[in-house]
């Protein structure tokens, strides 16, 4: 590209000066060694001469910064050199070297210093006043257009001066003008307000849901049968697990007609055995069922067969198998996002506008045109991928079959989804259109949608499977239309049977436990458990006491179990089940008060009978011993009599005494003294005193207390009832202990039902309800209805008056905003606008950027520079006297080093900030967000900046920098020599990330000039001169540039899409964006929980409100739940056995469950001999495996690290005086990392089952 100068000659441009090198100086050292030894003296001076040698300081340092390169040299100053202080004058050419030394050839121009903030000058929008004046300074007065645009909507506009096909749009004050357009609005407006008293208001207080008297009844019904359940009780049922049980089925019914491979039976025998086996084993000994299955691993068969003799390979279930394509399908889908996205992008925008299509179809056309070229690159890869192949024959074929079936079901249920927008915006613009004023009302236009809606979904409930079926029988995907058929023809013909079936299989809502007490130990029940038997034995009773009481945990001995109570058990199932409870509570709590009254207090309690009479001790509670079975007094129940009280008195004193006598007398009184004190208190305080307690008070407690407790006892049977009675009374009236439902109210049952669902809402709601549906609303609504159309003409009659009175004679186009009129549009009013610069504009700011850029890159190694001598100081000392011990004292020379490096530091940055402020632009953030060029200027702004940096990044910017040039490419996320990107990044950093959005035609815009002393003559011809392809714009970078209204999203695909277990699946978002269209089937369930606690919260607030669930087709599940080949072989081992193995158990799961990680656990070794050498284990997002059958499996694929550690690295030192730096450098580490995603449900399962140890029947768990 050659340029002219002033005389239109290309001349060469002038070579930078050579700037002159630092000078160093050695450091001088100051030693002074008194009374010291020879050779230490000499020692020292030989340190001293060689750290001379080797050291330095700068003793002189240069600061000569790079050339500004929006100056260049005049002809006459093409050979001066630099003068001055080394860094301000600097006499440069304007051309830009490359990293070879050649040039850009910028055209020459005066040495005129080029101020960036003069670049972009804002306009001014003040122009009102001279808008409203004519050319002869008189006033604008409205023209014919403008009255008219007053009398119909009472707003005009006026066309801007200074910014053509813009204008000022000014609205009058209703004061003075409304507009018959805007009357007749408001005459609708009221039209609609009144009919909605009538059609919704009205309506609603008949059927509505919330105050209304078909709601009354429903409470009326509610606070009678609060009522009969409080007093007799009401059967409360419910259905269990109702989704749960469908989910089972609907995945027995998808394998229910396969049938295994005859190659593989053996191998699906062998699996049948070992569960089988498993299961008796774990009902006969006590161990982990998840650690013994899964040793030695059990044979899978993952091939199966139709009837119709079709073969289907379900080897993706394979955990091995996934857990090694993971890592090479994740490398695979981020591979191929990158370098033709956005071409391919632009170039279908560009010829489907070429078509006249609407923002809309080309929306959806292009991002339906993207996803499919990257899937056809995606498994074009996966396909001749040699990990992939290696993992086995035709698996790259499964993984390929199971993306296309996520996709293809995703893409039906989108097609539904957008099916059903569609109707509803057609049926909206049908009302709109065939009911202006009834469309106006949003609860009747609502209702309206919600109908439709409705009825769409009954009419193509099923639609979503038969366009998953026809898109995948087009895809020839046999397997997936298999499963997708059985999985229509559960959900349409069995699932309604199913449901109707267990409805009728209801379960009480709870159900109470009555403990009676057996009275005598004779008679309570002794089990023996032994090896999953459990049995009834004699009951023994035995004095003599063994030493083991509790449970054992060996195998091989039995565990004994007593009960000492009979257990009744009612429901709420039948009617009158409160009075059945007040029949067992009575009878249960009676039996169990004359036990504790007629024979615990009086028998067994320290102050009953036995304790009165006994002349021993006694042990009143048994225990049971776990050797042989047998009872023996419990000796921790020893209970005192009166004689062993009087007894155990009289030894205390006795011993008190003794004590006393036998101590030495070296009190402060003396024994002659305290021995009378003594006796006192012990045979008077505490004999005869205590001595009285016991024979005279002890009698008395123990014959109240027994006499007291057998007269309770006998009248047990009159005062229970009544106790229990009265307790049901006050759970009648204050709280609900035997509540039905653990939701409902407890608290004063009978008075919310009488007060509350009878009194108010029965009997007061029906009445306030019909009198605002009759009577209130009827006369708001004609009240509104007059008050309208009387404004209606009232104000047609006052802006008829105002128009032809006042605005056709003074109107006037005004230049301020007042009472009567305001500006309401117009330049620099609203935000929605941009500000268009020239691409000239865009490549001087951009060459200002690349000499920041090249100014950081000087300053950072400048500064490495600087301090290179006190580095090379402190090496120098490390190497010398670091196996002394000895450390860097920072005084002496390494503090004027310090100094010295911190001067020039400051200089340094001193000068670069001045040259910085003058590269400035001077743009605000909003400003910067705002510019924008045309679609043309754009190209050539990034064709010319990718030329630019190409010829000057390397020379003045890369080679000053520290890294590689590689890692740098890196850290921007772009490949090694993108210009065109890097470039794009640039200017999304000097503008904003939109300025790489060309401007529509449709934009709001203004220019931003640059002030007229700027020359931008060099940059024109640079413009000039550009060559531009006719492709569109292929040089805008590796940035995300949305065109337009239309939103091409990049490509991406969930790396669970291939795994058919995992529950949820993403085809064409981004984590981040999937909840902003329309782009997945169902709903995840933490959506589920938040739209679900949102519903909750709006009712709360308003109850009025109609929950409102939109259309998500929940009745395809992507991926289909198809069962584990494990679980599969079990089901057609039942089908055609007479001793079917129990596949609902917990135990059967938990046994599948360990025969599916087996797999992974006997891999994982090998694997990670192969990959912990070289590469990692790379984080994944999606890939979690779980599935909708009956067992949710869940391992873990985390790698360990290699055995291997590498053995560590010498330092060497590099004894170069001129490069310290480099010895103590070193190498990067290249070895593998693992990286495992906790987080994942794959990846680590912490689950208390998993250590759960089964006992035996009797349902020990530890």
């Amino acid at each position: 590209m050659n340029g002219g100068g002033g005389g239109g000659g290309a001349r060469t441009p002038a070579a930078p000066p050579e700037r002159p090198e630092p000078e160093r100086e050695p450091v001088k050292f100051d030693v002074h060694l008194r009374g010291a030894p020879e050779e230490v003296v000499e020692l020292v001076q030989n340190i001293k001469d060689v750290a001379e040698q080797f050291l330095y300081h700068w003793k002189t340092f240069p600061i000569v910064l790079p050339p500004p390169l929006a100056t260049s040299s005049h002809p006459a100053l093409n050979n001066n050199t630099a003068s001055g202080n080394g860094a301000e004058s600097n006499a440069a050419g304007g051309a830009i070297g490359d990293a070879n030394g050649s040039s850009l050839s910028l055209p020459r121009r005066s040495n005129k210093h080029l101020n960036m903030r003069d670049l972009f000058i804002a306009p001014s929008f003040d122009e009102l006043d001279a808008v409203a004046v004519d050319i002869k300074g008189e006033p604008r007065r409205l023209n014919g257009k403008q009255l008219e645009a007053v009398r119909e909507r009472g707003e005009f506009e006026v066309e801007s001066i200074n910014f053509p096909g813009q204008v000022h749009k000014w609205q009058l004050s209703q004061l003075l003008q409304k507009g018959t357009e805007r009357s007749h609005d408001s005459l609708l407006g009221d039209l609609a307000l009144a009919l909605r008293f009538l059609i919704v208001t009205a309506r609603g207080r008949l059927f509505s849901h919330f105050f209304s008297v078909l709601e009354s009844l429903r409470a009326l019904l509610t606070g009678l049968l609060k009522l009969l359940d409080i007093v007799i009780g009401v059967p409360s049922l419910q259905a269990h697990n109702l989704e749960v049980k469908i989910r089972e089925e609907r995945c027995r019914y998808l394998v229910a007609e396969l049938v295994c491979r005859s190659e593989f039976e053996d191998s699906l025998e062998l699996l049948c055995s070992f569960v089988r086996r498993q299961l008796r084993r774990a009902t006969t000994e006590k161990f982990e069922v998840e650690r013994e299955s899964s040793h030695p691993p059990v044979p899978v068969p993952y091939l199966f067969l139709t009837p119709k003799d079709f073969e289907l390979d379900l080897r993706l279930f394979n955990r091995d198998i996934m857990r090694r394509a993971l890592p090479v399908l994740i490398s695979i889908l981020e591979k191929e996002t990158r370098g033709w996205f956005l071409h391919f992008r632009e170039r279908l925008i560009s010829e489907l506008r070429t078509q006249k299509l609407p923002d809309e179809e080309i929306e959806r056309e292009v991002n339906q045109a993207v996803m499919v070229e990257y899937l056809q690159r995606v498994y074009a890869s996966i396909l001749t991928h040699p990990d992939i192949l290696a993992l086995g024959e035709g698996i790259g074929q499964l993984l390929v079959q199971q993306a296309q079936s996520v996709v293809l079901m995703h893409r039906a249920v989108e097609n539904l989804q957008r099916k059903l927008a569609k109707m509803k915006e057609t049926l909206k613009q049908r009302i709109e259109y065939m009911h202006p004023v009834l469309s106006r009302i949003q609860p009747w236009m609502r209702d309206k949608l919600r109908n439709a809606e409705s009825e769409f979904i009954d009419e193509c409930q099923w639609s979503a499977h038969e366009e998953a079926l026809s898109l995948c029988t087009k895809q020839n995907l046999h397997q997936t239309v298999y499963f997708l058929n059985r999985d229509l023809s559960f959900m349409r013909d069995r699932e309604p049977v199913l449901l109707k079936e267990l409805r009728k299989v209801k379960t009480p809502t709870r159900s109470f436990q009555w403990l009676t007490q057996i009275w005598f130990p004779s008679n309570w029940v002794v089990r023996r458990s032994f090896q999953g038997q459990s049995e009834v034995i004699p009951t023994v009773q035995s004095a003599t006491a063994t030493s083991i009481t509790t449970p054992r945990s060996d195998p091989s001995q039995p565990v004994f179990l007593v009960e000492k109570e009979v257990i009744r058990t009612t429901t709420t199932r039948w009617p009158m089940w409160r009075w059945i409870n007040y029949c067992h509570r009575t009878w249960s709590w009676s039996w169990n008060a004359m036990f504790f009254f007629g024979v615990v207090i009086p028998w067994c309690s320290p102050v009953g009978i036995r304790a009165l009479f006994c002349m021993e001790p006694f042990m009143p509670d048994l225990e049971l011993s776990q050797v042989n079975g047998t009872l023996f007094p419990r000796k921790s129940s020893l209970t005192p009599t009166l004689c062993s009280r009087l007894l155990a008195l009289w030894r205390h004193i006795s011993k008190s005494r003794t004590h006393f006598e036998t101590k030495p007398d070296t009190g402060f009184i003396g024994k002659g003294f305290t021995r009378h004190v003594n006796r006192v208190w012990n045979y008077f305080i505490k004999g005869l005193l205590g001595t009285l307690a016991i024979v005279v008070v002890f009698p008395i407690v123990c014959l109240i207390a027994s006499l007291g407790s057998l007269i309770i006892t006998l009248t047990a049977f009159v005062w229970m009832p009544l106790v229990t009675l009265g307790l049901h009374l006050f759970m009648a009236l204050i709280y609900d202990v035997d509540s039905p439902d653990p939701s409902r109210n407890r608290y004063l049952i009978i008075l919310e039902a009488i007060t509350w669902n009878i009194i108010i809402q029965g009997f007061l709601q029906p009445i306030l309800a019909l009198f605002v549906a009759i009577v209130v609303c009827p006369i708001i609504s004609v009240t509104v209805l007059t008050v309208g159309v009387f404004r209606y003409w009232l104000r047609l009659v006052w802006d008829s008056a105002a128009f032809h009175f006042i605005i056709k004679k003074r109107g006037r186009i005004p230049a301020s905003d007042s009472f009567v009129v305001k500006r309401i549009a117009g330049p620099g009013l609203v935000s929605n606008y941009f500000y268009q610069i020239r691409a000239e504009q865009a490549l001087a700011a951009f060459e200002a950027k690349m000499e920041l850029d090249e100014l950081q890159a000087y300053q950072h190694q400048m500064e490495q520079k600087i301090l290179q001598p006190q580095k090379d100081f402190s090496q120098f000392v490390e190497a010398c006297f670091g196996p002394f011990s000895a450390q860097l004292s920072k005084t002496g020379p390494y503090r004027a080093l310090e100094k010295e490096a911190q001067d020039l530091i400051s200089a340094l940055q001193e000068k670069l900030e001045r040259r910085r402020r003058d590269l400035q632009t001077g743009l605000g953030v909003n400003v910067r967000s705002k510019i924008k060029l045309t679609t043309v200027e754009l190209k050539i702004a990034l064709q010319q900046a990718a030329v630019m940096l190409e010829r000057f990044y390397p020379g003045h910017v890369l080679q000053r920098l520290t890294m590689h040039e590689e890692d740098f490419w890196e850290n921007k996320g772009l490949s090694v020599n993108d210009w065109a990107g890097l470039a794009s990044l640039m200017y999304a950093d000097i503008f904003s990330l939109d300025f790489l959005t060309p401007l529509d035609e449709t934009d709001t815009k203004f220019r931003l000039e640059p002030h007229s002393a700027v020359d931008l003559s060099r940059y024109s011809e640079m413009v000039h001169a550009a060559e531009l392809s006719q492709a569109g714009p292929d040089l805008l970078g590796a940035v995300y540039a949305p065109r337009g209204n239309i939103q091409v999203h990049s490509p991406y695909l969930e790396v669970s899409a291939f795994n058919p277990r995992s529950r949820a699946s993403a085809t064409a978002r981004k984590q981040e964006r999937r909840g902003e269209t329309i782009g997945t089937i169902s709903l995840s369930r933490s959506q589920k929980r938040i739209n679900s606690s949102s519903h909750v919260s709006a009712s709360t607030w308003q109850p009025w409100k109609r929950h409102h669930h939109p259309y998500s087709a929940e009745k395809l599940l992507i991926p289909l739940p198809v069962p584990h080949p494990a679980h599969i072989a079990i089901t057609i081992h039942n089908r055609d056995s007479d001793d079917p193995i129990p596949l609902d158990s917990e135990l059967c799961q938990n046994i599948l469950k360990a025969v599916e990680d087996a797999h992974i656990n006997q891999s994982g070794v090998h694997d990670t001999n192969e990959e912990g050498s070289g590469g990692h284990v790379a984080r994944y997002r999606g890939g979690g495996d779980s599935s909708f059958d009956s067992v949710e499996s869940q391992s873990s694929v985390s790698a360990a690290a290699p055995d291997g550690q590498e053995p560590e690295r010498q330092e060497s030192y590099n004894w170069h005086p001129t490069d310290w730096n480099g010895g103590m450098t070193r190498k990067r580490n290249n070895s593998g990392s693992v990286r495992v995603d906790l987080a994942s449900p794959e990846d680590v399962t912490l689950d208390t089952d998993s250590t759960r140890v089964m006992f035996s029947t009797y349902g020990t768990t530890v």
